[in-house]
């Protein structure tokens, strides 16, 4: 059972992005894109994040310097990222304008390579800041086979329903809305009715300081009325996903943070949370009495659980035994690597935990959390991240070499999981 055969068996299988943050309003106007830089490189604080290790000015990553001059800086800094995923991304991410082969098809991102004589590990020299005009975000996502795309907003946002000519997931990609909140916010029933009837089935919930947040919350049963938001009873009664982002240390430099805003990447990882606190949460939702669906008798949505410190991997696979609902594989399960696990090393790692204390077939897979359209290839990436470790497997022994039990692992934890959280928008569910 080699790498080739198992890749094949995803390689084609569409796209469900269930969280990322692009820009709903670009998406929806679908009008040809801006400059390379603006859609690959402005809107990315990891490549701003690298571009200040390795010392270039604020002023030439999120200043007033002009585009040209930000565009040296970020081909300058990319050539020193071996071994960093931005390196291993930004070829794949640069293919998907280049109609697979850089330096040919719409959007050139060079003038002849063949003739420069660049091999596969120098494409990076012929990159050039072209204009994206040929590329609207609908062709983009059809590039790379998006099925579904669901992009977080804010509870201040006002969705409409759906387009009627992106309900049919056979002619154009289904983007729906997922709803962003930090952990305490309030949010009111009626506007989780306008997310739910806009096609929202993602409740997105950061939690910084989960030790001691997780603490003061649903000691007591939500109530319809109730001061403050019904979210967990509302996302549990109308199959909602919850993920909690567990981990985050926000504030570190305070100079970063006054120049470039409250996402300028220069966040970095708390220490590992308490599983014991997490494990109360959950129970405490569990245990409520659902007041928006008496039958389902619980708070506790399926939930993904993404962990910045990789020492929880293993805590918080754990869990997903300890939450279970009778319908709902996976209903607890721990959620990809993220954010600074987003690596070939932090994927493995993940995979293994989830194989030794979970139940790997329920895996959610990946999801790009990106705010870089041309990401979406990274699920490209996570594919062969996956089929190459899985080929490891079979080698030493740890897994049977038996297609019959191996594609149905990869086409669930490559497609269909996935799309079971918007299954009650597909028409083909």
């Amino acid at each position: 059972m080699n790498f080739g055969e198992l890749y094949s068996w995803v390689r084609d299988l569409p796209i469900v992005d269930w969280h990322n943050h692009l820009d709903l309003a670009t998406l929806e106007a679908d009008a040809p894109l801006g400059s390379l830089y603006e859609v690959w490189v402005a809107p990315d604080p990891y490549k701003h994040r690298a571009m200040r290790i390795c010392g270039e000015p604020e002023r030439l990553i999120t200043g007033d310097a002009p585009e040209a001059e930000k565009w040296e800086a970020w081909k300058r800094t990319l050539p020193k990222l071996i071994g960093n995923p931005l390196f291993d991304w930004a070829k794949a991410e640069l293919a998907v304008i280049g109609n697979g082969e850089l330096g040919t098809g719409n959007g050139e991102l060079g003038t002849g390579n063949r003739e420069r004589g660049t091999g596969n590990g120098e494409w990076w020299r012929i990159l050039e800041n072209v204009p994206l005009s040929d590329w609207t975000p609908s062709k983009i996502l059809r590039k790379v086979n998006v099925e579904v795309l669901s992009p977080c907003v804010g509870a201040g946002f006002a969705p409409g329903a759906p387009a009627p000519g992106r309900t049919n997931l056979c002619e154009m990609p289904l983007i729906l809305p997922s709803l962003r909140m930090n952990f305490g916010d309030e949010v009111s029933p009626e506007a989780l009715e306008r997310f739910d009837a806009a096609g929202c089935r993602v409740v997105d919930i950061s939690i910084d300081d989960a030790n001691s947040l997780l603490l003061s919350t649903c000691r007591n049963p939500p109530q319809r009325g109730a001061e403050g938001a019904p979210l967990f009873a509302f996302a549990a009664a109308h199959g909602w996903t919850m993920l909690l982002h567990i981990g985050a240390l926000r504030e570190t430099s305070s100079r970063l943070r006054a120049a470039t805003g409250p996402a300028g990447g220069y966040a970095a990882m708390r220490a590992p949370v308490d599983p014991a606190i997490v494990a109360d949460f959950l129970n405490a939702l569990e245990s409520a009495e659902n007041p928006f669906s008496p039958a389902e008798n619980t708070c506790l949505p399926h939930t993904i659980l993404l962990t910045l410190n990789p020492e929880a991997h293993a805590h918080l696979a754990v869990l997903s035994g300890s939450f279970t609902h009778e319908g709902s594989p996976g209903h607890v399960s721990l959620g990809p690597a993220w954010w600074w696990c987003d690596h070939a090393h932090g994927v493995r790692d993940v995979l293994e935990k989830c194989a030794a204390y979970g139940v790997l077939y329920t895996f959610p897979g990946m999801t790009t959390d990106s705010r870089s359209i041309l990401s979406l290839a990274r699920h490209d990436w996570f594919r062969r991240t996956l089929c190459k470790w899985v080929e490891g497997k079979v080698a030493s022994g740890d897994f049977p070499g038996d297609p019959a039990l191996l594609r149905p692992l990869l086409e669930n934890i490559c497609y269909r999981n996935a799309k079971r959280i918007f299954a009650s928008n597909s028409p083909q569910a």
